[in-house]
């Protein structure tokens, strides 16, 4: 029954998601290639013997294989899946010349190759759109709402109200963004501007290093901001036999007042709860549209803080509201899934400089084990978080297949990009060589991110 478990939650949502994305990069090939008239021999979900297929009207193999980590396109010439040219190229006929991928211009050739990850990008451009005008985008404004009492936030000299409108040379458009890059910077001192009020600022921000640990124990170093969203006084989850259960609080219920104290944020209750466990308060909250009055009582909760200090502190029981989602027209969708699209490609570049430049460890990387666990995690979480790690992972296979290597489509992009300069191909010898030596550096890559997943699974990246 284990097996099953782990098969239905983690193994069938990656097959999902990598078969669909699979499916839109060779397609990608596929569609540009048969527009500039080569003939495409097989379209292979996968690798290795087949499964099932079949041939269609134009003498297209499309089938399935036993290996389902990828796929290809055969074009008429190829020798392999890697489309080297096989010994017949030179020797064809006039007609087998003009549907065959390596007659082709370079031009044409380079559009081909490149069709594959644009057809990715464009297809994460179009599953956050959809995203977007039909559940919405996660829309929190860039507005401080908390200050941490001696965190990177408050040295910085951000105060509560504070609209963040530039972070690193970003423009930013909501809080999400501001957390994600600080995430990315652990212990760099990063530009910020501000407006307080009707005045601009210019700050320096150096988000915390910490290490924060995944659910196999494993840490890794991220940056802390120590300040949060302007988070409203909405309901979100009542904890079971907590003060909010006993007073009568429902989710969605927007607190107004406390003891004839109104409050306009989250934070804002939080501070008047902890500072009156045991005391009965009166609470007015909109509710439907009705304003209701409760009675709360917070328990008393004793801790011991960091510094060794007893504790007495209020608790009420209840976690905010989900982050506010945007829900956008069409056209507005599309323009805000480019910005959001745009802004994960420029984080992602972030990250793999930062490993080549050794600010951020290879161990990070991971494959398909890591993959898997995360489309698991994805669909458990729910419908929308399983579609938007659909789009960034599409997104990420389109930067990955644009890197300079041989038997990458960047390493054939680079190929004939010298090609066009030189006004004719690199000599057999050279192109053997270059792909010998990029089938060596991604099985390399291949050893080690299965190496980190496994390390990962099993919580040995600390040992």
């Amino acid at each position: 029954m284990e097996f099953i478990a782990v098969l239905w939650t983690y193994v069938l949502p990656f097959f999902i998601i990598l078969t669909v994305l699979v499916f839109v990069h060779e397609w990608g090939h596929y569609h540009v290639a048969r527009r500039n008239g080569v003939k495409v021999e097989v379209f292979s979900i996968g690798f290795g013997p087949e499964l099932f297929g079949w041939n269609d009207k134009i003498g297209t193999r499309w089938k399935f294989c036993t290996i389902p980590l990828g796929g290809y396109v055969k074009m008429f010439g190829d020798a392999d899946v890697a489309s080297q040219s096989d010994d017949t190229v030179r020797s064809m006929t006039r007609e087998e010349k003009k549907i065959s991928f390596h007659h082709k211009t370079v031009g044409q050739r380079s559009a081909i190759v490149f069709a594959g990850p644009f057809f990715n990008y464009v297809f994460a451009v179009l599953v956050f759109a959809l995203l977007f005008m039909t559940a919405g985008q996660r829309h929190t404004p860039a507005i401080v709402g908390h200050v941490l009492a001696g965190s990177a936030a408050e040295n910085a000299g951000l105060r509560v109200g504070d609209l963040i409108v530039e972070f690193n040379g970003r423009s930013i458009e909501r809080f999400e963004q501001v957390e994600q890059l600080a995430l990315l910077h652990p212990g760099e001192a990063l530009p910020l501007m501000i407006r307080r009020g009707a005045v601009g600022r210019a700050l320096t921000l150096t988000p915390e290093p910490r290490m924060i640990p995944d659910k196999h124990g494993n840490e890794q170093e991220f940056g802390f901001l120590g300040a949060w969203r302007m988070v409203a006084p909405v309901v979100g989850r009542i904890l079971d036999n907590s003060a909010a259960a006993d007073a009568g609080l429902s989710s969605n219920d927007r607190i107004l007042s406390i003891d004839g104290q109104r409050v306009a944020t989250f934070q804002e209750v939080r501070k008047i709860i902890v500072a009156n466990p045991e005391k009965p308060m009166a609470m007015r909250v909109l509710r439907d549209g009705q304003e209701v009055t409760l009675t709360v009582v917070p328990k008393k909760h004793d801790y011991t803080d960091s510094d060794g200090i007893k504790r007495t502190v209020g608790q009420l029981g209840i976690g905010v509201a989900p982050p506010p989602k945007k829900v956008y027209a069409p056209l507005a969708a599309m323009w805000a899934a480019v910005k959001e699209t745009w802004f994960l490609t420029t984080t992602t570049a972030t990250a793999i400089h930062q490993m080549i430049v050794g600010k951020r460890e290879f161990r990070d990387l991971g494959g398909p084990l890591r993959i898997a666990e995360m489309s698991g995690d994805m669909a458990q979480i729910g419908p929308y978080a399983f579609v938007w790690f659909m789009g960034a992972l599409s997104l990420s296979l389109c930067l990955i297949n644009l890197v300079p290597v041989p038997m990458l489509d960047g390493g054939h992009l680079l190929f004939y990009g010298i090609e066009a300069i030189r006004g004719k191909p690199l000599g057999p010898k050279a192109q053997e060589y270059g792909f010998r030596i990029g089938m060596a550096l991604v099985l390399t890559l291949m050893v080690v991110v299965t190496w980190n997943d496994l390390l990962r699974l099993f919580g040995a990246h600390n040992s």
